[in-house]
């Protein structure tokens, strides 16, 4: 296969979340996991689950790959690209963290809300149910503003993955990573912690031209048509 994209999702969430835009890119679409069931998220490292995914796309056998990566799934994007560099053809990131050069995701945010990260890392490893009604209270206004309340439970009910505390912890470096075109989609009605201003600061942190989405953090549940139409618009140009 010739040109395909690599659907990174972000924190919590799990490769269900692309099921409402892969039917509508004009392309081959694989959504991807952090890592093989049952793996130890503990001691998983942002390459570990880079190479992971770099030995996903090449079962797949797809020679070209945009990788599309949400939210934190942008810390991982780069990564990959710098171990396909032939292969990964240009990054679009969506309402995606992406750090200065060196530092942590979780640096990217005010020390309130590395507490309040901290805190959900634990409770989604945990699995603790006595705070679900908080949990749920904060995603559905950081990940459901804009959406229908069928989706709102979609989102609850399946938003709670354990995620690789290294994903938010551990510096990361593009220094290696090749020169691959990046595009950032822009997330204007993002209520969470990467409002507006602040994804200006991400793309800003890796060189991306902006395009925007009139939508809120989970764009690909509320908005999967608008989403699909910008990414197959980037795609027909490569």
């Amino acid at each position: 296969m010739d040109l395909a994209f690599v659907l990174i999702h972000g924190g919590g969430l799990d490769t269900w979340v692309w099921e409402r835009v892969t039917p509508l890119l004009d392309f081959p679409a694989l959504a991807v996991h952090r890592a093989d069931p049952g793996t130890n998220l503990n001691r998983l490292t942002i390459t570990d689950s880079a190479k992971y995914i770099q030995s996903r796309i090449e079962s797949m056998g797809f020679k070209r790959v945009i990788l599309v990566a949400h939210s934190i799934g942008g810390i991982l994007a780069p990564t990959v690209a710098t171990l396909l560099p032939q292969r990964v053809v240009r990054i679009v990131f969506v309402g995606a963290n992406i750090p200065p050069e060196g530092k942590s995701a979780i640096s990217v945010f005010r020390p309130s809300e590395r507490f309040g990260i901290t805190v959900w890392l634990r409770l989604m490893a945990w699995k603790i149910s006595f705070m679900n009604k908080a949990v749920e209270e904060d995603m559905r206004k950081t990940l459901c503003n804009d959406m229908d309340e069928a989706t709102v439970q979609q989102v609850l009910a399946g938003g709670k993955h354990p995620e690789p505390p290294a994903i938010f912890y551990e510096p990361v470096s593009r220094l290696q990573m090749p020169p691959v075109p990046c595009t950032y989609i822009k997330l204007l009605q993002d209520q969470g912690i990467l409002p507006p201003s602040k994804q200006d600061e991400m793309a800003a942190n890796i060189g991306a031209e902006i395009l925007t989405l009139n939508t809120g953090h989970t764009a690909m549940l509320s908005r999967p048509h608008e989403l699909a139409n910008l990414l197959n618009g980037i795609a027909r140009h490569e």
